[in-house]
């Protein structure tokens, strides 16, 4: 599963608002803006890690990045790479916590609590364990 992405972006003052605007010609949806050129690139960083955690979630196909060569763009305006990683949007956007119901054997069940077990913990490491994810 993929969860990082890489994806060039322009950036460009507004010469009416004086804000600087960041477009995503391979995601025509996302569009951001801020005062300063750190500010829309902190905007469009967050932007992109949302927007793509949206994507996924709609099982939306992501585009690869293009490309960012031979785009067009005014005088003045930069092409920048920005970095989005879904799982860290996942974690911050999802913690509600849901119920899981598993069978284990009896034997098991009590010996766990004789031994002050904390069989959710156990559970919750174990899936991320599994999926390559750090805890």
């Amino acid at each position: 599963m993929i969860t990082h992405y890489l994806f060039p972006a322009i950036v460009e003052r507004n010469t009416l608002s004086g804000r600087y605007i960041v477009v995503f010609p391979d995601l025509p949806d996302l569009i951001c803006q801020g005062e300063t050129p750190e500010d829309a690139f902190h905007q469009a960083e967050l932007s992109l890690g949302m927007h793509l955690y949206h994507m996924e979630k709609a099982k939306k196909q992501i585009p690869e990045a293009s490309d960012s060569a031979n785009w067009p763009k005014r005088e003045g305006a930069e092409i920048i790479m920005l970095e989005a990683d879904t799982l860290m949007v996942r974690q911050d956007v999802d913690k509600k916590s849901v119920p899981k119901c598993i069978m284990i054997p009896r034997w098991l069940k009590e010996l766990g609590e004789e031994n002050d077990v904390n069989f959710l913990e156990i559970l919750r490491v174990g899936i991320m364990d599994e999926l390559g994810i750090p805890d």
